[in-house]
């Protein structure tokens, strides 16, 4: 007979907490008088009523009163309800406000939230000495209760003096006196325990999991096979249970905000992930899940912060801020950690080829195989296990406390989890739905894309699925979609320096559903029509995909693309189209990386056009006195690092065509080709010409590795009359004719000389005109008045 462990069933489809009680059971058993007790159980049963719409005790049939009926009441209805009936019944100071603080405390930690505090306090032994005596002298007598030994009060002050000098230098330790009375307070509370000597703010031994839970963030030195100059800081937040020092959580993240508050918490408090593990019997295993009492919080900033304290404050969980004393001790812990997981890295041979996103998806992958592994059963200092074992892990710390208390932590309902996760509004397309620039598809999408925008929530720090809501209480798993060579399908990165227009459809279909209706949405759509795939344009396109792909594994010298033709003859066009399609050309499913632009200015030399290159993949400023080799050597790195795959260089050469001026520009396109021959990306290159031999004296030697594409007109003809169609069926203007362009290509073609971007700008103009006046029509006489 199978016997699965309580992680693997709390991970399965079909399994829920059909009853909780109380998070926190009561451990120690307090001092209280009967009418204490009564007390607590007379706001028992008014609490639950207001939880659950019944009091505690009713009978299985009753049925609850309609101002507590969960089903017609809101939570803060029933609490302002209860508020009113206990006011009525003569009760003073019961507000709404009592009701809520004392329902969070119950469902918290039981009925030992509801009782008076008052009533059962107790003098906290060491509450006016330094914690760091409390402390050696709890160790102290904790290890000698596990050896069956006793000593004197005098004894324990000269053992934890001697223990305190050794370890922090000159302490004050209390009178002789005091130290007695110290001793014998914490021989009352704690007796001849066997356990854990940790201790909490209060000075009270820690007994179970989850009662303390230290959160800190650190950097994470990355080593030199994967350090990228586009990750300038790399972080990384681990949740220590301060009992077991087992890690119940821990997120790597780039964000100098720190990390997300309520997503950390749906880790904390979430099913605990299957992670495969080499050794283990299925290739898997579930983590054992540790629900945090207290969290004690570093000084590092937190985002969306409020809705933490919120979410914290809903589930019964303390937010506590680290104090001096407590901060060494604690971040060594921590630190120790991630010094282990950094030295860890630098052994790794692998250097994973993704960009910076799947990078940190990576080192978030290994953090946890390699905690599940290797911190979790290695030995940790001043760690102490029950009985009479030694060398105690955390996972054997963990087990011997869940054999004592009897009980484990269940995760929260996975609905309750999901309202902690950051939410979005996405529309459902055929490719799914697009989260943070990544594509997810499920079969079942295909229902939900007629039905409008749906609710996508998303764990900002994995990237392997979204949960798209289908219904009120129903949410779909949907995963990371994949094309054919199994990499994630991302919208391609496309970063341009200057003003982008928004890409439109390359031939709109003309219907009148898809007219536009105000004046100012016609113009701006007439002033950005889409821009015709010319001959020139489809040669530039196949051209740059093929030598791509040479570029990437070289024989000999790489390969660049020399782009010229006279002004406005579509060069620049060429370049901005080149970079926007270079993820959807033919070999687009190899990852070719990201596109850059950057235009040359006049009076740019060498040096300043590598800065701005550099400045564009993310290289930080360089000191003024580095060489421009040193720089060239940095721009290297960073377009290595940042895998940029296409570079392009407009206004490379001069217009004019003397041979002085024309090599202006000279040593700084001789820089940028020197650099384009050390890394594996394409180079384009834009110039204006204005004469035949104007590039041939200056550029000769410099263009064998370029290919060369010259900018043409188009011959009129089929092609010219298939580019004029092209615009007739992308204007939106209300009384042209189908049609009615198409008869005036002749006349456009002698007006423009064949340039198409020359006629686009014709067309562009016309319509514009033709709005403003109301026309909503163009004709031929439009074109007289357009200087082209």
């Amino acid at each position: 007979m199978a016997c699965p462990t309580v992680a693997d069933l709390a991970l399965t489809r079909d399994f829920e907490v059909v009853e909780r009680g109380s998070r926190v059971p009561s451990i120690r058993a307090l001092p209280m008088s009967e009418e204490v007790l009564d007390q607590a159980r007379w706001w028992e049963r008014h609490i639950t009523e207001v939880i659950s719409g019944l009091p505690l005790g009713s009978a299985p049939d009753a049925m609850p009163r309609s101002e507590y009926d969960p089903a017609i009441r809101s939570l803060s209805e029933r609490e302002a309800a209860k508020a009113a009936e206990l006011t009525a019944a003569g009760m003073s100071g019961a507000s709404a406000r009592t009701v809520r603080r004392r329902r969070q405390r119950y469902q918290a930690e039981g009925i030992d939230g509801l009782v008076d505090g008052r009533a059962v306090r107790e003098r906290t032994p060491g509450a006016r000495q330094d914690p760091r005596v409390l402390e050696t002298l709890l160790r102290l007598m904790s290890d000698d209760a596990r050896r069956g030994n006793s000593a004197s009060a005098d004894e324990y002050r000269r053992s934890v003096g001697r223990m305190l000098d050794t370890q922090y230098g000159t302490v004050p330790l209390p009178s002789r006196s005091t130290f007695q009375r110290l001793v014998k307070m914490v021989r009352d509370q704690h007796g001849g325990a066997r356990g854990i000597t940790v201790i909490d703010e209060n000075r009270i031994r820690l007994s179970r999991p989850g009662e303390r839970v230290h959160v800190d963030t650190f950097e994470l030195a990355l080593p030199a096979h994967l350090a990228r100059r586009t990750l300038r800081s790399v972080r990384i937040t681990v949740a220590v249970d301060e009992l077991t020092r087992m890690v119940c959580t821990l997120v790597v993240h780039t964000s100098q905000d720190g990390v997300d508050g309520p997503t950390l918490l749906a880790r904390l408090c979430g099913p605990p992930p299957r992670r495969a593990v080499p050794d283990s019997g299925d290739g898997h295993v579930a983590v054992p899940l540790i629900l945090p009492e207290s969290l004690i919080l570093d000084s590092s900033r937190m985002r969306r912060g409020r809705e933490f304290l919120d979410a914290c404050r809903a589930m019964g969980i303390r937010i506590e801020r680290r104090r001096p004393v407590e901060r060494a001790a604690e971040e060594r812990i921590a630190s120790r950690l991630v010094t282990l997981f950094g030295t860890e890295l630098t052994t790794l041979t692998v250097t994973p080829s993704h960009d910076d996103v799947s990078l940190i998806s990576w080192l978030q992958d290994r953090a946890e195989h390699w905690v599940e592994s290797v911190w979790q059963h290695q030995p940790q200092w001043r760690l102490q296990a029950t009985g009479d074992r030694r060398h105690a892990t955390p996972s054997s710390v963990y087990e011997a406390c869940a054999a004592r208390l009897g009980w484990v932590h269940l995760p929260l309902g996975r609905h309750e989890v999901k309202r902690l996760l950051p939410s979005v509004t996405r529309q459902v397309t055929e490719r799914g739905v697009l989260v943070k620039g990544h594509h997810y598809f499920h079969a079942e999408l295909t229902c939900l894309r007629s039905t409008g925008p749906v609710e996508v929530r998303f764990d900002p720090y994995d990237l392997c699925q979204v949960w798209v809501r289908t219904s009120a209480d129903a949410w779909l798993q949907v995963p990371l979609a994949m094309n054919a060579l199994g990499q994630p399908l991302s919208r391609p990165a496309w970063r341009f320096t200057g003003t982008t227009r928004r890409a439109l459809p390359d031939v709109p279909a003309r219907e009148p559903t898809l007219e536009l209706d105000s004046v100012q949405e016609r113009l701006s759509y007439h002033a950005q029509l889409p821009v015709l795939r010319t001959p020139f344009l489809q040669e530039v396109l196949l051209l740059s995909a093929r030598l791509a792909m040479l570029n990437r594994t070289p024989v000999g010298g790489r390969q660049g693309l020399l782009i010229t033709g006279p002004p406005r003859s579509g060069k620049t066009t060429a370049l901005q189209e080149l970079g926007r399609n270079f993820a959807q050309t033919p070999v687009a499913g190899l990852p070719f990386g990201s596109a850059v632009y950057l235009r040359l200015h006049p009076a740019d030399s060498g040096r300043t056009a590598l800065l701005r290159l550099g400045k564009l993949v993310g290289l930080p400023p360089c000191p003024s006195m580095t060489s421009t080799a040193a720089v060239s050597e940095a721009v290297q790195q960073a377009l290595i690092s940042s895998e940029t795959g296409l570079v392009l260089v407009d206004d490379a050469f001069p217009e004019t065509s003397t041979s002085t001026n024309a090599s202006t520009n000279a040593p700084t396109v001789e820089v940028l080709r020197f650099l384009a021959d050390q890394v594996p990306a394409l180079f384009v290159y834009a110039a204006s010409v204005t004469a035949e031999n104007s590039l041939a004296s200056a550029h000769q030697a410099g263009q064998g590795r370029l290919a060369h594409v010259q900018a043409a007109p188009v011959p009129y003809g089929p092609d010219w009359e298939h580019l004029v169609e092209t615009l007739d069926k992308a204007l939106r203007l209300r009384h042209q004719q189908p049609g009615s362009l198409p008869r005036l290509a002749p006349a456009l073609h002698h007006r423009t000389g064949g340039w198409a971007g020359a006629m686009v700008h014709l067309v562009r103009s016309a319509s514009i005109d033709a709005i403003l006046s109301g026309r909503e029509e163009i004709t031929e006489r439009d074109f007289d008045s357009i200087t082209v």
